[in-house]
């Protein structure tokens, strides 16, 4: 019975002094360069991991490899479990299906990137009309904010940003 209390204190001491217990409270929050590329405060190494953090009730969540921005990267809306915004980025640009929703969870845009271009893009209003469509890298991003008023227009030729 001694040996089993023992082992039944010991082992969690074992394992935390192991290093096996992370703190999030206080996340490593990596640091951006001129260039786009993100390193660790400490090391000055590139940057490798989960950056998970909340700054003013808003959450992101993004992935680093090797210093760049790489992967799924999605964001809150403050003090809330509604998802706002997610998109992919293959070393710092945006490649695949971005997504925006409006506070109400109802989508606000759905876009197409490949490298960095956009091929195309759908958004609609709060009320659920399309609001604006690109086909081909080409035509006008039209958003707008919760409360109907237009947030902002982007005009795209050939998948870049013309205004």
């Amino acid at each position: 019975m001694k040996i089993h209390s023992f082992l039944f204190c010991f082992i969690p001491i074992l394992w935390i002094g192991c290093g096996s217990v992370q703190d999030l409270s206080n996340p490593v929050r990596p640091e951006p360069t001129e260039n786009g590329m993100y390193i660790h405060p400490a090391t000055k190494q590139p940057f490798d991991g989960v950056y998970d953090v909340v700054e003013n009730g808003e959450r992101l969540k993004m992935e680093i490899k090797g210093g760049w921005p790489t992967g799924l990267w999605q964001r809150w809306y403050p003090s809330s479990e509604q998802l706002k915004s997610e998109w992919n980025l293959v070393r710092n640009q945006r490649h695949g299906l971005q997504r925006t929703w409006y506070p109400n969870g109802r989508l606000m845009m759905e876009a197409t990137f490949l490298n960095g271009k956009l091929l195309s893009a759908k958004t609609w209003t709060i009320s659920g009309a399309v609001a604006s469509t690109v086909v081909e890298g080409t035509g006008t991003i039209v958003l707008f904010h919760a409360d109907g008023k237009k947030r902002r227009e982007s005009l795209y030729k050939a998948g870049i940003k013309a205004n």
